[in-house]
């Protein structure tokens, strides 16, 4: 069974001007978000692993 997705119609040079910046934007923003919260979740690994608690027990 073959479902039709439509024509390829090649976009025309203005929306491809417009949407680039805003896709630009969105996916700077979202890389940022990522970033910060790897960074977060690296602090705890680094936090847990180096624990002062842990250490006063020994």
């Amino acid at each position: 069974m073959t479902i039709p997705f439509g024509e390829h119609q090649p976009s025309d040079e203005q929306s491809s001007q417009l949407f680039t910046p805003r896709l630009r934007k969105w996916l700077d923003e979202r890389l940022r978000h990522l970033a910060s919260q790897q960074r977060i979740q690296d602090a705890r690994a680094l936090r847990s692993e180096f624990s002062i608690e842990e250490l006063s027990t020994r």
